[in-house]
Parts: structure tokens; sequence; C-alpha cells
């Protein structure tokens, strides 16, 4: 029995389904296939991507499966599926969990305070996997007061990816400006008049295209909830214990953002948001030029790669108030469910992708778009083919996903052979001194949701941010106080 019981992952479960039968992601949920080894000890796998992204982690579980696997007797039975954070609680409330889970860094805390995720210390310590290894916001991000329960398996963090060519098209009226058409600006003022120029409107008056767009990629944009950072706030400050929105940098940032749609027009912003096609698809709008500037993750690279290979980009860190460099921090995360059938199999497989000396691996699953065999090496003479290196698992994954590394010392044919010519400046900003990742709260995915319909409101409509903001507070401070007595109920602090 967990010392919880199921009764507090029915609450996390309240909050995350929305609305979706529990009952039929139990029984629609991903199931692995019968065709495994009868004489292995089979770890059941359960991980969200798709696309390249699956295709590498395939490949990558196929060789640990022919190698490492069959010496161990072990079998990684690696399962996709959507919704994985949801399906995951409800199997391991239910009693059936996956023995390993693919999931993000948000679903840490809530997921130990669940009493869903088994902590993972005593097993990291015997294994040599130390917080000395990782770099210190993925190794945080990974822990509940002072737990490992989770291990980072490709993390990333936050840039500026711009195009070179719509910039280089606006360049006497930047130039005019004071502006320099070849480099990215460093501050949000500089973010600000690189907005004013660089834009296209039709002879209807339509906007056809904006340098910068506060809410792309998708509806609302990704990120929407980090940007106080940009203004030199955090999203938690553990002195004060609690999710505060109502501080100069959550004011600051937030009336910063609904100054886009005043600028531009709401109207005009808001179809003009409405016009421009999927993140995933050649007609991203940083493919097709409608936006010359995009805040994303080093995945991007391989996105570009994937659908618009001859387009002249650069990266910089994120424009931030006073021109310093900050980060938001991602990552996806492996955790191993409460009563995982095979826990300790399950940790010889992350152990390996840590610990495993470097490796080559084969395609199998169509590829990546990468190439398997090779690597392009940027020297001065140009760009030259050169074999793919040997990598250790860990760095050979982030490495296909065009990612950054969690290691605090990578191998040199890491960095010196990524597929993202910036991978430099995500690294940068994953080791610097302000970089930030969500708060560590147990009921973050509640207190993200009440955030979300605030930053709705002050995207689409005329309510001052201060105003939303404040109110916002009060209610967060509600959800606040019912999860400190949560909390208190099993003998444990908030947060």
């Amino acid at each position: 029995m967990f010392r919880r019981g199921i009764g507090h992952i029915l609450r996390v479960l309240a909050v995350m389904a929305l609305g979706v039968p529990a009952v039929g992601l139990i029984l629609f949920g991903p199931r692995a296939p019968s065709s495994v080894p009868a004489d292995r000890t089979v770890v059941v796998y359960w991980e969200k991507w798709t696309d390249f992204e699956g295709r590498a982690m395939r490949d990558l579980v196929a060789h640990y499966n022919e190698t490492q696997g069959r010496r161990a007797g072990i079998y990684v039975d690696y399962v996709t599926t959507t919704g994985i954070d949801l399906k995951t609680l409800i199997a391991t409330s239910g009693g059936d969990p996956p023995d390993l889970a693919g999931l993000w860094h948000r679903n840490v805390v809530s997921f130990a305070a669940s009493d869903a995720s088994q902590a993972l210390d005593e097993r990291a310590a015997r294994s040599g996997i130390t917080q000395d290894m990782l770099i210190p916001v993925f190794d945080e991000a990974c822990r509940y007061h002072g737990r490992l329960y989770a291990v980072p398996i490709t993390p990333a963090a936050i840039a500026l990816y711009y195009n070179k060519d719509i910039l280089a098209e606006f360049a006497e009226p930047l130039q005019r400006a004071g502006l320099d058409p070849e480099t990215a600006p460093r501050t949000l003022a500089e973010l600000d008049a690189f907005a004013d120029i660089v834009q296209r409107r039709g002879r209807d008056g339509k906007l056809e295209m904006m340098a910068y767009l506060p809410a792309s990629p998708d509806t609302i944009g990704w990120f929407w909830n980090s940007w106080p950072i940009w203004f030199g706030g955090r999203l938690f400050d553990p002195g004060e214990g609690r999710f505060r929105v109502d501080t100069p940098p959550f004011i600051d940032a937030y009336s910063w953002v609904q100054a886009y749609t005043a600028r531009f027009g709401r109207k005009d912003v808001l179809n003009f948001e409405g016009s421009l096609s999927n993140y995933s698809s050649p007609r991203n709008p940083f493919m097709t030029g409608e936006l010359a500037m995009m805040r994303q993750g080093p995945w991007f690279a391989n996105t570009i790669r994937q659908f618009a290979p001859d387009i002249r980009y650069g990266v910089a860190p994120f424009p931030t108030i006073d021109g310093r460099e900050r980060a938001f921090c991602e990552q996806d995360v492996l955790v191993i469910p409460r009563g995982a059938r095979h826990a300790d199999e399950a940790w010889a497989f992350i152990e390996w992708l840590y610990t495993a000396e470097p490796i080559r691996v084969q395609s199998r699953y169509g590829g990546t778009g990468l190439g398997y065999d090779y690597c392009e090496v940027r020297t001065q003479a140009g760009v030259e083919r050169r074999p793919m290196p040997p990598l250790r698992p860990i760095e050979w994954i982030c490495w296909m996903h065009c990612k950054n590394t969690p290691l605090r010392e990578p191998s040199p044919a890491f960095l010196e052979t990524h597929p993202n010519p910036a991978i430099e400046v995500h690294d940068r900003l994953a080791r610097g001194p302000e970089a930030r990742f969500v708060p560590p709260l147990p009921n973050w995915t509640e207190l993200n949701a009440e955030f979300g319909a605030a930053y709705r409101d002050i995207w689409m409509t005329d309510v001052p941010a201060r105003q939303r903001l404040e109110a916002l507070q009060k209610r967060l401070d509600v959800l606040t106080e019912q999860a400190k007595r949560r909390q208190a109920r099993y003998g444990e602090e908030y947060p």
C-alpha cells in the first residue's frame, strides 16, 4: 500500500484529467506487444515521443536490447503513448504501471508528492549518477524536498531563433534606427524596435509578416508562463513558499506581452495569429517567412532541417529587460513509477544510458533526417561530412534530438559534431546562474491551469495585466492553502 494510498493520486488525476474518463484511459491506454523474448525480464517503457524523436529512441532501445540487455537478461519494450502523464498516474493508481515512464520535468514534483514515483537516490549513488555529474538546473528539476525522483534524458534551454535573410531585407530602416540587422536584439527594448520595423501588411491592411509574436508558436504560445524570467524575476521564491504573480516582474512581463496587441492592433494581431499554420509542418511561420523570430528550444534546429534546410538563421539568448543572459530550461525525464514490477531492471537501463562506453547505433526505424552513419563538422574550410562519432547513450539521444546535454562534462565529440550549429548557445544558457525551471510545487498543475486562464484574458482582451494578475493571486492563495492542508494531513510541509 502506498504511504498515502490511491486517494491522493486520484486528487491529482482530477485536476489533470479535465473531464477525460479515467476508465477509458485504462481500457484504451498503451499496451505492450506480445512478441518479446521469453527468456528475459521485460521492462515496459512508456514514452511520448513520435516522429524523428521517437524513431531515434526506438533505435537506442533496440541497440540496448541486442547488447547490454541481452547480456543482463533484460528486454526493454518501448511503447509510444499520448497523454503519458495522465495515463501513467491512472495506471499507477490502478496497480498496473509501466516499469519506466518518460515524462516532462513539470510532472516530477506532482508525481513525487502523490507518491506515484519512486525515489532514486540510493540507486543513483550506487551507479555513480551524482549531482556532480549533472548540470545543476537539470538536477534540481528532478528533485523534491531534496530527494531525486527522476533523471534527465533530453534537456533544453530556450533561445531566440532569427531569420537572417528577413533582417537583411530590412537592413536600411534598421540601421537608420541604430539597430544592427546582422545581430539579434539583446534587450526587450531592442526587440520592440525590431518589431516596429520588421513587419509587412497587405493592401487590405492585414498583417502578413511580423518580426516577433509572443503568442507563437501555436495558440497563446509555448512557455507563456515563463515571461517573468526575462524580466529578472523568479517563478518561485523558496523563502516565500508560494506562487506569486502579483510581483513587479510578473506585472511588467505580462504588461509587455499585452502591449504587442495594443501596438499592432488587437484584432489584427489575433487574426494574424489565427492564420498561422501548425508548428510541426512545412507551413511553420518561421519556415514561410511570416515570423522573422521565434522563441524556441534546440530541437527547432531539427525542425528547420526537416522542413526548410536552406533557411539562413541565427540563434542567440532571448532578449531580457537589461541584456543579461537568462534562460528557461525544460527537459524530458525518466521516472520509475511506484509499484513497477521490474524497478531494478528499469534502473539498469537508466544506468546504461549514463555510464556505458560510447556506442554507435544502427538505424532501423527510418532514421531521423540527421543520418546515423555521418555527422557534419564545421571547419574553417566549410562543412565536412565525417563518420558519426561514438557517443555515450545519453549523449547519443540528445545529439539525435538536436538538444543540449544534461552532463557537466560532455564528450568533446558531442559539441564538435552536434547537428545544431548553435548548441553552444543553448548549453551556455543552461549552465548560467539565471537558468530557471517551473516551480517545484506539488499542485503546480492546478495553479498553472488558473494562470493559463488569466494569461488568455491578458492576451486576448484589454483587461489590464496588473488587475488580472492581482485577482489571480487571490485565487492562487486559496488553492495554496488547500494544498498546505493536504500536505499537513500526511505529515509533510508545503511545498
